[in-house]
């Protein structure tokens, strides 16, 4: 098959938009590989609408919920409004500091997800949690009942990641180590095996249908993450920053997710890690 043009394929990723072959200049963003198309592909196929899953029948059950378990659901829910909202404002350096039209174009599709997963978790604080009439009133709200640890990493570190990035003190490479792998892969994968073994009972079917459905987007940026590391050949001292940064995402969740699934964050890190280092020293093998 004929390759296309360079410029053809060259994207705006604050935009989203294709940029025209007169429009493209010296140090344009474009592609160096098309392995991104695979998860623009899937991203294809794992579409949804955070408005037109039915949440009345949540709000029923939740007022007649025991006290102790609208505590604990309370922490999760406000964990992830608070958190889906920061990673929505935030996500947009990577797509310049990728130096890829391709993925920087799957930076914007993961953005745009979790735009989605943001105004999913606001329906939810509004429709099901009662957190009050007015968007940001509800985000206030949620920050006082999320877990501190939760709070600071994604209002606090994940500003102040996105703030370095845009102004080039930081790469791709540290983005991704904060975000997909630290933030993404350990403290919100907990959250999400917390709140998927709290919803099994099916007690409320909209939040667990669109919790479901925000999983399975998780999964493929935690992939896409893993092999944008891969792919940046970053230094071992950074594997060794991500590992080190399990402790604090292990406890990030407080008491809102028990001890069985703490316990499997830092593993779960480990063989991710250990992905990346085959990969890597295959790679430096066979140069």
């Amino acid at each position: 098959m004929t390759q296309r043009q360079a410029w053809d394929l060259a994207f705006d990723p604050a935009t989203g938009r294709r940029i025209r072959q007169e429009e493209v200049t010296t140090g344009q963003i474009l592609p160096d590989s098309r392995w991104p198309n695979f998860f623009s592909r899937l991203v294809a196929k794992l579409q949804w609408d955070a408005h037109g899953i039915p949440l009345t029948k949540d709000a029923e059950a939740w007022e007649e919920l025991p006290d102790a378990r609208r505590e604990k659901l309370t922490k999760l829910l406000c964990g992830f409004r608070v958190a889906d909202d920061a990673v929505s404002k935030n996500l947009t350096p990577f797509g310049p500091a990728a130096k890829n039209s391709l993925i920087a174009w799957v930076v914007f599709l993961q953005r745009r997800d979790e735009e989605r997963h943001a105004n999913w978790f606001d329906r939810v604080s509004n429709e099901v949690l009662g957190l009050g009439e007015e968007r940001e009133d509800r985000l206030a709200a949620a920050r006082e009942l999320a877990p501190p640890g939760i709070v600071d990493l994604f209002d606090n570190q994940l500003p102040a990641m996105s703030a370095e990035m845009e102004s080039g003190k930081l790469g791709l490479s540290d983005g991704i180590s904060l975000y997909h792998m630290t933030l993404e892969g350990m403290v919100l994968a907990a959250g999400q095996k917390a709140l998927l073994e709290e919803l099994d009972d099916g007690v409320m079917p909209g939040v667990r249908q669109g919790f479901y459905h925000v999983e399975l987007d998780e999964r493929w940026h935690i992939g896409f993450g893993l092999r944008c590391l891969i792919d940046a050949n970053p230094d071992p001292g950074l594997i060794d920053a991500i590992l080190a940064r399990a402790d604090e995402a292990a406890v990030a969740w407080g008491d809102a997710i028990p001890e069985h699934i703490r316990a499997i964050i830092i593993p779960m890190a480990r063989r991710r890690m250990a992905i990346v280092t085959k990969y890597l020293q295959e790679a430096r093998a066979a140069a």
